[in-house]
């Protein structure tokens, strides 16, 4: 989010996916607690009843039993580990100027959400309020983002979709069996729920699954206020190239940071809309440098 109140802002949204924990269970073969192949007796020996016959099988039973539930709780206390691992949370403070950048969102083992570098991340317009040269201007921001990270974009067009908080990351409807493409577009504050106007110019929602490897962005959307037009490029002053690199990073992991040289400051500044080092470096460390990261499929 970007505002132009010169306020701190705050989090984007947290829109972590339930996806059930798969878990292995421990292979118990049939039999495992069966008693042992019974012996010949040794000369002397006194052929045990029917009492310690019965005697012994209460004994093996309530044995497997208690195996049982130990198996069980083992496996149950474990699935709650996995669980708490997992689990997702958005970053809500801005990071440190010393650190130089930090995530949206991170789970329990402190990995940041990221994208899969390794496929295009698709995106659509809503272009019913698009400023002449919106077009250009997403398109260099999207070519620094791309430069910076090794991520890349693919556009799929125009759509009548518009920003809203209750966006459904998956419509296999409107987009297929895959998650929803990443939405872009400048609307009226009116026309939307998701927090432009009264000095914010720019907001991006992310959705996050967790993962085995690490959680995975998979959807998003920015929206641009359009009813405050900005100067088009990403010359001095607070313009439209500014406000899209801030609100796209965010949608590719980026939080905030207390640098004011940084484009991830939650404020406009009156410098040219370079990413600085900070920005560059969590770009990189959530880009390509990082590695292939498949997302988990989508849930209807």
């Amino acid at each position: 989010m970007l505002q132009q109140s010169r306020s701190p802002c705050p989090p984007e949204v947290q829109s972590a996916a339930g996806r059930a924990d798969v878990c292995q269970v421990a292979d118990v073969r049939p039999g495992y607690f069966a008693a042992p192949a019974p012996t010949a007796l040794m000369p002397g020996a006194i052929s045990p009843g029917p009492v310690t016959n019965v005697r012994l099988r209460l004994v093996l039973v309530l044995l497997a039993a208690l195996v049982s539930v130990v198996v069980t709780t083992t496996l149950l206390a474990q699935r709650a580990r996995d669980a708490g691992a997992l689990a997702l949370r958005a970053v809500d403070q801005p990071a440190p100027a010393a650190a130089g950048w930090g995530p949206t969102y991170l789970d329990a083992r402190g990995r940041p959400a990221r994208w899969d570098p390794c496929l295009p991340i698709a995106y659509v317009v809503q272009s019913g309020w698009i400023p002449d040269a919106g077009r250009r201007d997403l398109a260099e921001a999207l070519r620094r983002i791309s430069v910076a990270s090794g991520l890349s974009f693919v556009d799929e067009g125009d759509t009548d979709e518009m920003p809203s908080r209750t966006r459904a990351p998956y419509q296999p409807a409107r987009y297929g069996q895959r998650w929803a493409p990443l939405l872009i577009g400048w609307v009226p504050p009116a026309t939307t729920d998701v927090g432009i106007g009264g000095g914010v110019q720019g907001v991006s929602l992310s959705f996050a699954v967790p993962g085995a490897a690490g959680p995975s962005l998979v959807s998003g959307q920015v929206a641009l206020d359009a009813g405050n037009r900005l100067a088009a490029g990403f010359g001095p002053g607070t313009t439209d190239g500014e406000v899209l690199l801030h609100e796209l990073a965010h949608a590719v992991g980026l939080g905030h940071v207390l640098d004011p040289t940084q484009v991830m400051y939650p404020q406009t500044t009156s410098s040219e809309s370079e990413f600085g080092a900070g920005d560059r470096a969590g770009l990189a460390a959530l880009g390509a440098p990082a590695g292939c990261h498949p997302a988990p499929s989508p849930r209807a």
